[in-house]
């Protein structure tokens, strides 16, 4: 076994013993008796770290709380299914009370088994934004969901103003592994620590160490953002940053926003022309959520299944366009990618053979991928036709157009209300 100092604290570089000792140690003018000393196993330097992570979830399973890192801050984690470990959360020293219990889950898909009313709003950011520093504060129905199964004191105290939960799909792999192999939720609490500010590292206090229910600590040295998880509240489409973190305020917008784009062949054509009505089209219905100082609710692009990257829209198209007051002057073409189809929220092909090429590479893009016009018929390209031609196909993809946007309604984009100032640590 060996042993390392830092801070007054023993650092067990293995997992297999534990030492007792009985210390006083004061803090100002209080002192706390200690039967034990914090065991601390380090991360970075351990040969297997899923021996530590064993090592978790067996004290989080036997009831006691540990100190793990995450990619925001260190995190004080209790079993969802033991009453008196979460309640020792809130009493632990530095609790941070402005921020509610978490609750941690393993992916995104698990959210709607504990928030099944969860918006298309909400989906689209906890899609977009885990795993990572984003916490979601949701409607949650005890009734007609997961946290029902909680014991009625852990409900109580992970709920805020009646109805609020706090969830959150860290990235770090320590939580992301402990959480694979607990049967229930786990619950999370932010600490201060030394200087009063979210704890980034693990130097905990002398009252913070004196905890005996604390069972050990993971060091894993700074965490990568140095800042707590941003935290938004959905309602519906409402959006509202409720707490301040590392994401700002365009990253959260980004996470929020409607992606809908357009493809074709050379993304020359009717790909661009397509996104450039559609783009006029939404303004229009939703002119209330468009605000000339803030980015967009939906955002629309277009690629192309055999397009070159960087080449401009062909001259018929961009005069044609221009005779309707907008502009394809700007647009460069790109090909489509694995990268632009996941961030896409629906996929509006121009032909079926389109639609066909994109759900046989990506077949995960089936369900979200659609000819953009309803009755089965293909826009036909007019490369290399006249401007007439050019103007033909662009009244018929503004016809298709016209009842995908009439079946959308503004539960489909984001509303953002003022809120905690964003905080960007990094």
């Amino acid at each position: 076994m060996k042993l390392r100092w830092r801070g007054g604290a023993v650092y067990f570089l293995a997992t297999s013993q534990v030492f007792a000792q009985k210390t006083v140690v004061a803090a100002g003018t209080q002192e706390y008796v200690c039967s034990y000393m914090v065991r601390i196993l380090d991360w970075k330097r351990s040969e297997d770290t899923r021996d530590i992570v064993h090592v978790v979830v067996q004290a989080l399973a036997e009831g006691r709380l540990v100190l793990v890192p995450s990619e925001t801050t260190y995190l004080l984690l209790a079993s969802g299914l033991c009453e008196q470990a979460v309640q020792r959360l809130s009493s632990f020293p530095g609790a941070m009370t402005d921020r509610s219990p978490t609750l941690l889950l393993r992916s995104a898909t698990e959210v709607t088994d504990y928030a099944p009313d969860i918006s298309r709003v909400g989906q689209r950011m906890a899609a977009r934004g885990w795993p990572g520093p984003l916490t979601l504060e949701l409607a949650a129905d005890p009734s007609r969901s997961l946290v029902g199964r909680l014991p009625n004191s852990v409900q109580s105290q992970v709920t805020r103003a009646g109805k609020w939960i706090a969830f959150q799909v860290p990235a770090h792999q320590a939580i992301a592994e402990t959480l694979q192999l607990l049967p229930g939720p786990v619950v999370a609490s932010v600490v201060s620590g030394r200087d009063g500010s979210p704890l980034v590292d693990p130097q905990l206090t002398v009252a913070q160490q004196a905890v005996s229910e604390l069972a050990l600590v993971i060091d894993d040295g700074p965490t990568h953002f140095g800042g707590p998880a941003t935290v938004v509240r959905v309602d519906g489409h409402i959006c509202q940053a409720t707490s301040p973190g590392v994401l700002d305020q365009s990253v959260l917008v980004g996470l929020g926003q409607l992606v809908i784009l357009l493809v074709c062949t050379g993304n020359t054509c009717r790909s661009p022309m397509a996104e450039t009505l559609l783009r006029a089209q939404l303004e229009k219905r939703f002119q209330a959520l468009f605000h000339p100082n803030l980015a967009p609710p939906v955002v629309t692009v277009s690629a192309g299944l055999s397009a070159y990257p960087g080449g401009s829209a062909s001259t018929e198209a961009i005069n044609v366009m221009h005779s309707r007051g907008l502009s394809l002057k700007d647009h460069q073409s790109r090909p489509i990618t694995q990268r632009i189809l996941r961030h896409a929220d629906l996929v509006l092909t121009m032909t079926a053979s389109h639609r066909q090429a994109i759900v046989t590479r990506w077949p995960e893009a089936a369900a979200k991928t659609f000819l953009i016009s309803r009755n089965g018929k293909d826009v036909a390209d007019p490369f290399g036709g006249p401007n007439a031609a050019y103007a033909a196909c662009a009244n018929e993809i503004e016809k298709f157009l016209i009842p995908w946007v009439e079946s959308m309604d503004e539960s489909w984009l984001p509303c953002w209300q003022p809120g905690a100032a964003v905080q960007n640590q990094k």
